[in-house]
Protein backbone atom coordinates (compact mmCIF):
# COMPACT_ATOMS: atom_id res chain seq x y z
CA UNK A 1 0.00 0.00 0.00
CA UNK A 2 1.28 3.14 -0.63
CA UNK A 3 0.63 7.03 -0.92
CA UNK A 4 2.48 9.02 -3.59
CA UNK A 5 2.98 12.92 -4.49
CA UNK A 6 3.78 12.59 -8.19
CA UNK A 7 5.00 14.85 -10.79
CA UNK A 8 4.36 15.09 -14.33
CA UNK A 9 5.36 16.79 -17.27
CA UNK A 10 2.67 16.65 -20.15
CA UNK A 11 3.89 17.17 -23.33
CA UNK A 12 0.36 19.25 -24.30
CA UNK A 13 0.69 21.84 -21.73
CA UNK A 14 4.13 21.85 -21.57
CA UNK A 15 4.07 22.29 -17.84
CA UNK A 16 4.68 19.80 -15.03
CA UNK A 17 1.56 18.18 -13.31
CA UNK A 18 0.87 17.61 -9.64
CA UNK A 19 -1.20 13.75 -8.83
CA UNK A 20 -2.11 11.95 -5.65
CA UNK A 21 -2.19 8.51 -6.26
CA UNK A 22 -3.44 6.07 -4.05
CA UNK A 23 -1.69 2.10 -4.60
CA UNK A 24 -3.74 -0.44 -2.48
CA UNK A 25 -1.17 -2.98 -3.21
CA UNK A 26 2.24 -3.37 -4.41
CA UNK A 27 2.60 -3.21 -8.35
CA UNK A 28 5.68 -5.48 -9.42
CA UNK A 29 6.48 -6.93 -13.12
CA UNK A 30 5.25 -10.48 -11.73
CA UNK A 31 2.38 -9.54 -9.25
CA UNK A 32 -0.44 -11.64 -8.89
CA UNK A 33 -2.50 -8.64 -7.05
CA UNK A 34 -3.54 -6.35 -9.49
CA UNK A 35 -6.05 -3.90 -8.55
CA UNK A 36 -9.71 -4.18 -9.25
CA UNK A 37 -9.92 -0.79 -11.00
CA UNK A 38 -8.85 2.64 -11.08
CA UNK A 39 -10.91 5.30 -10.12
CA UNK A 40 -9.87 9.26 -11.20
CA UNK A 41 -11.39 11.80 -8.56
CA UNK A 42 -11.88 15.18 -9.57
CA UNK A 43 -11.66 18.34 -7.58
CA UNK A 44 -13.88 21.05 -8.06
CA UNK A 45 -13.46 24.86 -7.91
CA UNK A 46 -10.56 26.20 -5.93
CA UNK A 47 -9.95 22.50 -4.99
CA UNK A 48 -6.71 20.75 -5.59
CA UNK A 49 -5.74 17.01 -5.57
CA UNK A 50 -5.50 16.81 -1.94
CA UNK A 51 -9.04 17.82 -1.33
CA UNK A 52 -10.49 14.30 -1.56
CA UNK A 53 -8.11 12.99 0.81
CA UNK A 54 -8.24 15.60 3.82
CA UNK A 55 -12.35 15.66 3.21
CA UNK A 56 -13.40 11.45 2.60
CA UNK A 57 -12.92 7.83 3.77
CA UNK A 58 -11.66 7.46 0.03
CA UNK A 59 -8.46 5.69 0.87
CA UNK A 60 -10.57 3.06 3.22
CA UNK A 61 -13.20 2.52 0.52
CA UNK A 62 -10.35 2.53 -2.04
CA UNK A 63 -9.12 -0.28 0.53
CA UNK A 64 -12.07 -2.20 0.95
CA UNK A 65 -12.30 -2.74 -2.67
CA UNK A 66 -8.69 -2.78 -3.54
CA UNK A 67 -8.96 0.32 -6.08
CA UNK A 68 -6.48 2.47 -7.20
CA UNK A 69 -6.90 6.08 -6.53
CA UNK A 70 -5.76 9.35 -8.98
CA UNK A 71 -6.39 12.53 -7.45
CA UNK A 72 -5.21 15.06 -10.56
CA UNK A 73 -4.92 18.71 -10.27
CA UNK A 74 -6.41 20.53 -12.49
CA UNK A 75 -6.58 24.42 -11.54
CA UNK A 76 -10.18 25.92 -12.86
CA UNK A 77 -9.59 24.46 -15.64
CA UNK A 78 -14.04 22.70 -15.78
CA UNK A 79 -11.79 19.45 -17.45
CA UNK A 80 -11.20 21.69 -20.68
CA UNK A 81 -8.94 22.50 -22.95
CA UNK A 82 -9.17 25.78 -22.29
CA UNK A 83 -9.72 29.35 -24.98
CA UNK A 84 -7.43 30.84 -22.92
CA UNK A 85 -5.24 28.17 -21.10
CA UNK A 86 -3.66 24.53 -20.79
CA UNK A 87 -4.77 21.71 -22.61
CA UNK A 88 -6.27 20.09 -19.72
CA UNK A 89 -8.27 17.49 -20.98
CA UNK A 90 -5.87 16.05 -23.45
CA UNK A 91 -3.51 15.80 -20.30
CA UNK A 92 -5.85 14.03 -18.01
CA UNK A 93 -7.19 11.65 -21.03
CA UNK A 94 -4.19 10.92 -23.26
CA UNK A 95 -0.72 11.86 -21.58
CA UNK A 96 -1.84 10.69 -17.68
CA UNK A 97 -3.16 7.10 -18.10
CA UNK A 98 -0.21 5.94 -20.38
CA UNK A 99 2.40 7.50 -18.01
CA UNK A 100 0.59 6.01 -14.83
CA UNK A 101 0.78 2.39 -16.53
CA UNK A 102 4.48 3.08 -17.92
CA UNK A 103 5.11 3.88 -13.76
CA UNK A 104 3.08 1.72 -11.66
CA UNK A 105 1.03 -0.84 -14.19
CA UNK A 106 -1.63 0.96 -13.64
CA UNK A 107 -4.34 -0.65 -15.75
CA UNK A 108 -5.66 1.12 -19.34
CA UNK A 109 -8.47 -1.06 -20.07
CA UNK A 110 -11.81 0.40 -20.67
CA UNK A 111 -13.71 -1.93 -17.75
CA UNK A 112 -11.29 -1.40 -15.18
CA UNK A 113 -11.08 2.57 -15.43
CA UNK A 114 -14.33 4.95 -13.44
CA UNK A 115 -14.03 8.45 -13.15
CA UNK A 116 -16.25 10.35 -10.72
CA UNK A 117 -16.17 14.47 -9.44
CA UNK A 118 -17.48 16.78 -7.63
CA UNK A 119 -19.16 20.23 -8.73
CA UNK A 120 -16.96 21.37 -11.64
CA UNK A 121 -15.27 17.77 -11.23
CA UNK A 122 -18.52 16.82 -11.56
CA UNK A 123 -19.16 18.03 -15.05
CA UNK A 124 -15.87 17.47 -15.92
CA UNK A 125 -16.17 13.40 -15.07
CA UNK A 126 -18.94 13.23 -17.36
CA UNK A 127 -17.44 15.66 -19.79
CA UNK A 128 -14.48 13.51 -20.42
CA UNK A 129 -16.12 9.90 -20.05
CA UNK A 130 -18.76 11.13 -23.07
CA UNK A 131 -15.99 12.42 -25.15
CA UNK A 132 -13.92 9.31 -24.32
CA UNK A 133 -16.22 6.64 -24.16
CA UNK A 134 -13.58 3.69 -25.18
CA UNK A 135 -11.38 4.49 -22.06
CA UNK A 136 -13.98 4.86 -18.94
CA UNK A 137 -16.19 2.37 -18.03
CA UNK A 138 -18.40 4.38 -15.87
CA UNK A 139 -18.62 7.99 -14.68
CA UNK A 140 -20.36 9.59 -11.82
CA UNK A 141 -21.01 13.47 -10.89
CA UNK A 142 -21.42 14.61 -7.10
CA UNK A 143 -23.62 17.57 -7.20
CA UNK A 144 -22.01 18.43 -10.44
CA UNK A 145 -22.33 22.03 -12.58
CA UNK A 146 -23.60 19.96 -15.01
CA UNK A 147 -25.55 22.29 -17.31
CA UNK A 148 -23.33 24.95 -18.05
CA UNK A 149 -25.27 26.64 -21.05
CA UNK A 150 -27.67 27.89 -17.91
CA UNK A 151 -24.18 29.32 -16.80
CA UNK A 152 -23.21 31.04 -19.81
CA UNK A 153 -26.36 32.87 -20.04
CA UNK A 154 -26.15 34.23 -16.60
CA UNK A 155 -22.82 35.82 -16.64
CA UNK A 156 -24.08 38.86 -18.14
CA UNK A 157 -25.82 39.84 -14.38
CA UNK A 158 -23.51 37.86 -12.47
CA UNK A 159 -19.70 39.09 -12.42
CA UNK A 160 -18.98 35.44 -10.81
CA UNK A 161 -19.91 33.70 -13.57
CA UNK A 162 -17.94 35.35 -15.66
CA UNK A 163 -14.66 35.30 -13.37
CA UNK A 164 -15.32 31.61 -13.61
CA UNK A 165 -15.44 30.72 -17.24
CA UNK A 166 -13.81 33.50 -19.42
CA UNK A 167 -10.78 32.00 -19.09
CA UNK A 168 -12.41 28.45 -19.98
CA UNK A 169 -14.82 29.19 -22.83
CA UNK A 170 -13.56 32.88 -24.05
CA UNK A 171 -16.35 35.33 -25.24
CA UNK A 172 -18.90 32.59 -26.42
CA UNK A 173 -22.30 32.93 -25.43
CA UNK A 174 -23.29 29.54 -26.33
CA UNK A 175 -21.44 26.27 -25.29
CA UNK A 176 -19.73 24.49 -28.15
CA UNK A 177 -21.21 21.13 -28.74
CA UNK A 178 -17.95 19.53 -27.54
CA UNK A 179 -18.37 21.14 -23.95
CA UNK A 180 -22.11 20.66 -24.14
CA UNK A 181 -22.98 17.22 -21.60
CA UNK A 182 -26.49 17.32 -22.99
CA UNK A 183 -25.26 17.19 -26.77
CA UNK A 184 -22.41 14.71 -25.98
CA UNK A 185 -25.04 12.46 -23.87
CA UNK A 186 -27.38 12.43 -27.15
CA UNK A 187 -24.40 11.42 -29.28
CA UNK A 188 -23.11 8.47 -26.69
CA UNK A 189 -26.77 7.58 -26.57
CA UNK A 190 -26.60 6.24 -30.38
CA UNK A 191 -23.63 3.96 -29.60
CA UNK A 192 -24.55 0.05 -28.92
CA UNK A 193 -25.04 -0.27 -24.90
CA UNK A 194 -21.58 -1.61 -24.15
CA UNK A 195 -19.92 1.15 -25.90
CA UNK A 196 -21.29 3.24 -23.65
CA UNK A 197 -20.25 4.80 -20.17
CA UNK A 198 -22.58 3.35 -17.58
CA UNK A 199 -23.70 7.51 -15.91
CA UNK A 200 -24.42 8.51 -12.06
CA UNK A 201 -25.62 11.97 -10.96
CA UNK A 202 -26.47 12.59 -7.22
CA UNK A 203 -27.14 16.05 -5.44
CA UNK A 204 -28.30 17.46 -2.45
CA UNK A 205 -32.30 18.68 -2.73
CA UNK A 206 -30.80 22.02 -0.74
CA UNK A 207 -28.16 22.68 -3.27
CA UNK A 208 -29.21 26.09 -4.79
CA UNK A 209 -27.77 29.39 -4.71
CA UNK A 210 -25.55 30.96 -6.15
CA UNK A 211 -25.20 28.37 -8.72
CA UNK A 212 -28.37 26.38 -8.59
CA UNK A 213 -26.84 23.00 -8.18
CA UNK A 214 -29.84 20.81 -8.00
CA UNK A 215 -32.14 22.44 -10.56
CA UNK A 216 -29.11 21.79 -12.99
CA UNK A 217 -29.26 18.83 -12.43
CA UNK A 218 -32.72 18.27 -12.63
CA UNK A 219 -32.56 19.45 -15.88
CA UNK A 220 -30.26 16.98 -16.80
CA UNK A 221 -32.05 13.82 -15.57
CA UNK A 222 -35.63 14.98 -17.11
CA UNK A 223 -33.35 15.31 -20.43
CA UNK A 224 -31.20 11.84 -19.98
CA UNK A 225 -33.90 9.64 -18.70
CA UNK A 226 -35.26 10.12 -22.15
CA UNK A 227 -32.27 8.70 -23.72
CA UNK A 228 -31.37 5.05 -24.37
CA UNK A 229 -28.64 5.59 -21.26
CA UNK A 230 -27.22 3.42 -18.27
CA UNK A 231 -28.22 6.74 -16.37
CA UNK A 232 -28.74 6.47 -12.18
CA UNK A 233 -29.67 9.10 -10.14
CA UNK A 234 -29.66 9.81 -6.33
CA UNK A 235 -31.08 12.81 -4.50
CA UNK A 236 -31.00 13.65 -0.30
CA UNK A 237 -31.13 16.13 1.39
CA UNK A 238 -27.60 17.98 1.55
CA UNK A 239 -26.22 21.40 0.00
CA UNK A 240 -22.89 21.63 -1.65
CA UNK A 241 -20.90 19.81 1.02
CA UNK A 242 -18.38 16.90 1.75
CA UNK A 243 -20.89 14.78 3.78
CA UNK A 244 -22.96 14.90 0.07
CA UNK A 245 -19.93 13.70 -1.76
CA UNK A 246 -18.50 10.95 0.53
CA UNK A 247 -21.50 9.43 0.69
CA UNK A 248 -21.82 9.63 -3.07
CA UNK A 249 -18.49 8.36 -3.45
CA UNK A 250 -19.79 5.20 -1.60
CA UNK A 251 -22.84 4.82 -3.90
CA UNK A 252 -20.63 4.94 -6.90
CA UNK A 253 -18.79 2.22 -5.86
CA UNK A 254 -21.71 0.14 -5.21
CA UNK A 255 -23.42 1.09 -8.11
CA UNK A 256 -20.48 0.25 -10.56
CA UNK A 257 -17.55 -1.71 -8.89
CA UNK A 258 -18.95 -3.51 -6.00
CA UNK A 259 -22.79 -3.51 -5.45
CA UNK A 260 -24.00 -4.43 -1.98
CA UNK A 261 -21.19 -2.29 -0.93
CA UNK A 262 -23.33 0.75 0.22
CA UNK A 263 -25.24 -1.54 1.90
CA UNK A 264 -22.19 -2.38 4.19
CA UNK A 265 -21.11 0.97 5.08
CA UNK A 266 -24.57 2.07 5.58
CA UNK A 267 -24.61 -0.62 8.35
CA UNK A 268 -21.43 0.53 10.38
CA UNK A 269 -22.77 4.17 10.08
CA UNK A 270 -25.97 2.96 11.53
CA UNK A 271 -24.70 0.30 14.12
CA UNK A 272 -26.13 1.44 17.49
CA UNK A 273 -24.31 2.65 20.38
CA UNK A 274 -24.18 1.81 23.66
CA UNK A 275 -23.15 5.10 25.68
CA UNK A 276 -21.65 4.79 29.18
CA UNK A 277 -21.03 7.89 31.75
CA UNK A 278 -18.88 8.59 34.59
CA UNK A 279 -18.00 11.00 36.96
CA UNK A 280 -14.51 9.48 37.30
CA UNK A 281 -12.37 10.11 39.98
CA UNK A 282 -8.86 11.76 40.63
Amino acid sequence: MAMLTCKFRSEAMITVNEVKIFLPTDQTANTTHQVAGVVTLLHGYGNNCDCWLENTAAVRYAKDNNLALVMPDASNSFYQDMAAGPAWQTWLTRELPELLNRNFRLPMEREKNFIFGLSMGGYGALLLALRNPDRYAAAASFSGCVHVGMMLEARTVNPLVQQVFGPVFGTLNELPRQADLFALAREVSALPAGQQPRLLCTVGKQDFEPYYIYNQNVALREDWEKLPLDFGWMEWDGGHEWDVWDRSLVYAIDRFINPGYADKVHAAWTAPVTRGEGMGHG
